[in-house]
Order: C-alpha cells, then structure tokens, then sequence
C-alpha cells in the first residue's frame, strides 16, 4: 500500500471534494504531510527532496479552497526526527 504520507494531497482533496457535492455537512478533511517531503511529490517542490514549509500548505489549503472543501480538521506531520511520540513507531495507528 502507499502510506497517506507519501500520497499527493490534491488526489485525497479531490476524492472529499466529489463527496462534498453530496452531503449537507461539512466533511472533516485531514492533510498528511511528512516533515521532509518524497522528490517529485509536487511539481512546484522542482523535483527534489525538500523540507515542508508554510508555502507547501498555503498551496494544498488554496487548492482545496477553490475545490469548494468546507474545512480543513487536521493536518498531521511524520517527522523525521522520531520526536513525535506514537506516530513514528507506528504510522498507521496514527491515521
């Protein structure tokens, strides 16, 4: 399987977007965001292996914006430092 981490954002804003069109509620949106993100993940990242900054959300957040997405609840960041107690040891008790 691909982890939700290494998962282009935009795809999972698309998938809540189309379900959006048919629920009255809001849907709570959960981005998942390593700290240092895979090369050629996001194109404007150029292709290389860097760290996630402000700029990465504001893009993901005006994306999803303009996809009609009511709110973004979470964004969730694996570090790579291991200093995040839970999520490191196990990735997929922390989704």
């Amino acid at each position: 399987y691909v982890s939700a981490y290494d998962t282009d954002m935009r795809k999972v804003i698309d998938v809540y977007a189309t379900a959006q069109a048919h629920v009255d509620q809001g849907m709570s949106l959960t981005l998942f965001m390593r700290s240092t993100l895979p090369s050629g993940l996001y194109e404007w990242k150029n292709g290389r292996t860097d760290k996630m900054t402000t700029r990465d959300l504001t893009i993901l957040r005006n994306y999803a914006f303009h996809k009609d997405i009511k709110s973004l609840y979470y964004v969730r960041t694996f570090t790579d430092d291991n200093q995040e107690s839970g999520v490191n040891e196990c990735e997929s008790c922390s989704i």
